[in-house]
């Protein structure tokens, strides 16, 4: 319950967790052209628009697609179960993606059905792909983000924002969330502990999560993401990632899921400098 109340502020409810992130990223791009808001002006000026910007289009934000394959299974099952009439016409699914105003592709049930699209009184085709978001929560411009936007709610005031952005950072957190959390569904913290890890690209330093938080619901029934907390210091007191580090690739793998993407430090600045 603690580490949920603090992690809110970084996790914004208007996302839904993908929920229009893919559109919203093409979209933030051609609004803001001029400049980008962490550079641009303080985090007290922000407004909603900057704040999605920044959760949903900025380089401290990955979105990464990957195939379902944990339901491949059960798509083959019901495919095999009976005809095309008995099993609602579901066949194997095509190659096409979930994302926002597009159909997943699916081969016709009928000759006369068009592509990707049901026929009479068949279900839409189950989604092929699944979207995962992968945030750099410990820089100050997340935490700046997710604190400013408790204000513009209402939730704070802007002077507990101010003390607790003061607090210090003690670790490098990353936060993977999405939709369909189920490869994680049966995984506790400590078993979470060993599935993330982040490499430099320069170094190949592998820095392993320390810690795993779950972080759920309102109602506390789903899923809705893993905070991964990586150490600052090696046991010998340098630091974790080298300041000459260009680029971090954040790797988490759990069976035949594999989320995978590569954060580039080189962009990951705001006003005061490098932000990690």
């Amino acid at each position: 319950m603690k580490h949920r109340n603090q992690t809110a502020v970084l996790i914004p409810r208007f996302s839904k967790l993908l929920t229009g992130a893919l559109t919203c990223a093409i979209l933030a791009a051609l609004a803001w052209g001029g400049g980008d808001p962490w550079k641009t002006k303080p985090y007290q000026q922000w407004d909603a628009n900057d704040i999605k910007k920044i959760f949903n289009d900025s380089p401290w934000c990955k979105i990464v697609q990957i195939d379902i394959s944990w339901k491949a299974s059960n798509l083959a099952t019901a495919a095999g179960a009976g005809d095309a009439s008995s099993a609602g016409g579901l066949k194997a699914p095509g190659t096409g993606g979930n994302q926002p105003g597009s159909q997943p592709g699916s081969a016709p049930s009928q000759a006369s059905t068009p592509a990707n699209q049901p026929g009479p009184g068949e279900a839409p085709p189950p989604p092929t792909e699944a979207n995962f978001i992968v945030r750099w929560i410990s820089s100050r411009t997340i935490r700046e983000a997710g604190y400013r936007n408790s204000v513009i709610e209402g939730k704070i005031k802007e002077d507990e924002a101010e003390k607790q952005l003061a607090l210090p950072v003690d670790a490098y957190k990353v936060y993977l969330g999405g939709p369909d959390m189920t490869p994680f569904q049966s995984m506790d913290e400590k078993a979470l502990q060993g599935v993330a890890v982040l490499i430099g690209k320069k170094t190949k330093q592998h820095i392993s999560a320390t810690k795993a938080e779950l972080v759920h619901s309102e109602d506390g029934k789903t899923l809705q993401g893993i905070v991964f907390s990586f150490p600052m210091q090696t046991g010998g007191g340098e630091p974790s990632i080298s300041p000459n580090e260009k680029a971090v690739e954040f790797n988490c793998a759990v069976g035949k899921v594999k989320i995978q993407t590569t954060f580039d430090l080189s962009k990951m600045e705001d006003s005061k400098g490098r932000d990690i």
